[in-house]
């Protein structure tokens, strides 16, 4: 695991759930979305690393979702000689019935690579970075 976060949001564990996906595609900074179905997706990421834009390509599959408890996906990014293949879990728990913890992960699936391990620093403020901006818009939602 290279990046991990988690939050309270003072809302019902449904209420969170039915917002999830919706600020999750908002606050990552995909272009050119394309539905391929119901679990497929392929976008364009403009990724920022201090003044240089990074357009990838990127490819997702919803994975490991169960209504109300969990949302997946694996996520392949490629550019040229970059490939990575990062896994994205976000767990969400009833702490009672108004407040909703939730536990977000990314992992690297498949093979190490070592053009994945020089971006492992990128990889991990990133995540966090849309962790963090995922957290305040669910928390913002729901107040």
């Amino acid at each position: 695991m290279f990046a991990q976060r988690q939050f309270t949001v003072r809302a019902p564990q449904p209420r969170v759930w039915d917002l999830l996906a919706m600020v999750i595609y908002q606050e990552l900074p995909l272009e050119q979305v394309d539905i391929v179905s119901l679990d497929r997706f392929r976008a364009l990421l403009k990724w920022r690393a201090g003044f240089i834009n990074f357009p990838l390509h990127v490819e997702g599959r919803l994975i490991d979702t169960l209504r109300p408890e969990s949302y997946g996906c694996i996520i392949l990014v490629k550019r040229g000689p970059i490939q990575m293949d990062v896994k994205v879990a976000m767990r969400l728990k009833a702490l009672d019935q108004d407040r909703t913890e939730v536990l977000c992960s990314a992992t690297i699936e498949g093979k190490e690579t070592l053009m994945g391990l020089a971006l492992r620093g990128l990889q991990r403020n990133f995540a966090l970075k849309m962790f963090d901006s995922i957290g305040a818009r669910l928390e913002w939602l729901c107040s």
